[in-house]
């Protein structure tokens, strides 16, 4: 056995085996050290290192074989065993260009394997609200800002899954442990850190703990001039990246260029005004953020973020006002910034909605997609392609985009929340609750959550936990939403007078929302005693409702109800004028047949009513309400009536 293990050693060495296999290694191990320092600033995939990796391993066997096989010689590539005292043999480099070649081979192979079975896992991470360490009390404004700076700088980097900002936010004054609060926003890992600001210096401590253990991956301090607080932040995202063994490729270190300023002033007002613009959207808020915003574009007119700030803005007052004069100013903003933020996901996804909102949905489409182009893991970029897809229609699309923003990110409350939306829009009541109980699961004393969940269980004919869901909305914070909800309620169970109470305060809360305005003018037209203060809100209703048709001449939905308003004034014509062209836009809408079956009982024209009504249930309205709605009184005796409601009963 000894003796020929000696052979085969022997033997190697004869055919150059142990030669080529170092050769190869020298060689292979001084490429890998080339690609380790250049791989990061060539625009190549991102995995291009590892496929290099594998590629070497790969050689290694296939070295061996050519070199125990083959020999390279004055007559060519011949068999081992034809050259004995033939051909004098070449060096053996020509071993490595064949393994080159093969190996090459391998690589493409793995590359496509890659690039279509195989996704690398991303890191999520959580950006905590920074501390504010400042003496001055009126600074907060400061560190959270700079909390949201840095959040959005690590967004930009695709291989990170990052939190959502309100989602974080809600846990600002938590006294939960890291480890905590990073199982409930589902994070691997969380960063924090504190901001202490004094003169036109500032320090900044950050802290990268791991989620599962609590244990710190990194930490750092910076103490700096003001003038270069965006180093901080560059700093601090390149950090975050190192500290978590993630090669950041060019495309991704473009990135993080200079999106600041150097104007200590400028970006002082450019963060108050965020900080107004973080606040719920009312005219004083929106109004004050436009003047700081103002002032940091009058000191640097090339700062990208404020001009992004103020495309911020400008969408909030185009969507407080709903004034259609508003939305030429929000678009120029908005393509204005875009022009400093060129490949800026948040700058396509606010043109998105800004599109959408104004009935351009092939624009919005647009700008989705090149969202995703630029970052393909945003889950607001396919709940924008979700709700523009509905509506163009395309249902099937819709929901696919809905149910990918969860996969993309299954921390984020709001595709929840948006799914459920589309299953309630859907009829599909029960499965809208379950979404909508796991967006209250990510939004702890959240009254919107509790809001939606509340209309999904009481469209489902489940009027306790409806009930339940919505006074609990109401002791967490009062909206309009459960305002309008409760009303509703006790619209169906005919108390008007509570209805019109509730309808009333959501008015007041938002008073230039044509449905809340409706829904008052109803609750008055039935109370029986109010006829003229029921004119004067359905005359305001369809004020608000054509300044939307203004602004999105497609808004079926604002079209149906503006003919029924337009019925309840008995204005006939133009009722059933508007009601046949929006049936005709939306065949297929149940609530665009309820209230074409309301306009026709208005006219007491039973059998057109009836026919209407017919439809909507055939399309999954919420049945459970026929008996209850006061505008059916004189339906009630018809046998088709009656068959509709005993269909339900089944």
């Amino acid at each position: 056995m000894q003796y020929r293990f000696r052979n085969l050693i022997q033997e190697l060495k004869n055919r150059s085996v142990f030669r080529s296999l170092v050769g190869y290694s020298v060689v292979s191990w001084m490429l890998l050290q080339v690609a380790d320092v250049t791989f990061d600033r060539l625009p190549i995939p991102d995995n291009s290192m590892t496929i290099a990796i594998v590629v070497v391993v790969i050689g290694f066997p296939i070295t061996a074989v050519l070199a125990w096989a083959y020999e390279f010689t004055s007559s060519g590539i011949l068999p081992h065993e034809e050259t004995d005292g033939g051909a004098p043999r070449l060096v053996f480099i020509h071993y490595l260009l064949i393994v080159f070649a093969v190996s090459v081979g391998s690589a493409g192979l793995f590359y496509y394997v890659s690039q279509n079975y195989w996704e690398p896992p991303r890191r999520s991470i959580a950006v905590l609200p920074f501390t504010n360490a400042s003496d001055e009390s009126d600074t907060e404004y400061f560190s959270d800002g700079l909390t949201e700076e840095i959040r959005s700088l690590i967004v930009r980097l695709s291989e990170f899954r990052v939190v959502a900002l309100s989602t974080s936010y809600q846990l600002k004054d938590s006294i939960e442990d890291v480890v905590s609060v990073a199982n409930r926003l589902g994070a691997e890992v969380v960063l924090q850190g504190s901001v202490r600001r004094f003169k036109n210096r500032v320090s900044v401590t950050a802290r990268l703990i791991d989620g599962d253990r609590g244990n710190e991956l990194w930490s750092d301090t910076y103490e700096r001039e003001m003038s270069d607080i965006y180093g901080i932040q560059d700093d601090i995202a390149r950090q975050v990246a190192r500290a978590l063994h993630v090669v950041l490729p060019v495309r991704t270190d473009r990135r993080l260029r200079n999106l600041g300023t150097r104007n200590v002033e400028a970006y002082d007002n450019y963060l108050r005004g965020i900080d107004y613009l973080r606040k719920p959207p009312d005219e004083a808020s929106l109004l004050i953020a436009e003047g700081f915003l103002k002032v940091s574009l009058a000191l640097d007119p090339n700062f990208a973020n404020a001009h992004a700030a103020m495309c911020r803005r400008e969408l909030e007052g185009y969507k407080l006002s709903v004034d259609p004069g508003h939305f030429g100013d929000a678009e120029r903003v908005c393509l204005a910034a875009l022009e400093f933020h060129a490949d800026s996901a948040e700058m396509h996804l606010a043109l998105g909605g800004l599109y959408g909102a104004s009935g351009k949905l092939e624009n919005a489409l647009d700008e989705y997609e090149q969202a995703l182009a630029v970052n393909p893991n945003l889950p607001d970029a396919y709940i924008g392609l979700a709700k523009t897809y509905i509506a163009m229609r395309h249902n099937d699309e819709a929901e696919a985009n809905l149910r990918r923003a969860i996969d993309v990110d299954v921390s984020y409350w709001a595709s929840f929340n948006e799914l459920g939306k589309f299953l309630f829009g859907q009829g599909r009541y029960l499965e809208a609750a379950e979404f909508f109980q796991m967006f209250v699961n990510r939004a702890d004393d959240d009254a919107q959550a509790l809001n939606n969940l509340g209309g999904a269980y009481y469209f489902a004919g489940d009027f306790k936990r409806a009930a339940a869901a919505w006074d609990d909305s109401l002791v967490v914070k009062p909206t309009r939403s459960a305002y309008s909800n409760t009303g509703s309620m006790y619209f169906y169970l005919g108390d008007f007078e509570q209805a019109a109470d509730r309808y009333a305060k959501a008015v007041n809360m938002a008073p230039n929302d044509y449905r809340l305005w409706g829904n008052l003018a109803d609750a008055y037209y039935f109370m029986g005693n109010s006829q003229q203060v029921s004119e004067v809100a359905y005359k305001r209703a369809i004020e608000f409702g054509e300044k939307q048709l203004e602004i999105n001449a497609k808004n079926t939905s604002a079209m149906s109800d503006v003919a029924l308003f337009y019925s309840r004034l008995g204005q006939r014509e133009k009722a059933v004028e508007m009601d046949a062209e929006v049936r005709r836009q939306a065949p297929d809408d149940m609530y665009v047949y309820y209230n074409s079956a309301l306009i026709y009982a208005q006219f007491e024209e039973p059998d057109e009513a009836l026919t209407m009504l017919e439809r909507a249930v055939k399309l999954e309205y919420q049945k459970e309400l026929l008996p209850l709605d006061p505008a059916f009184e004189a339906l009630r005796d018809e046998q088709r009536f009656k068959n509709l409601v005993a269909k339900r009963s089944q």
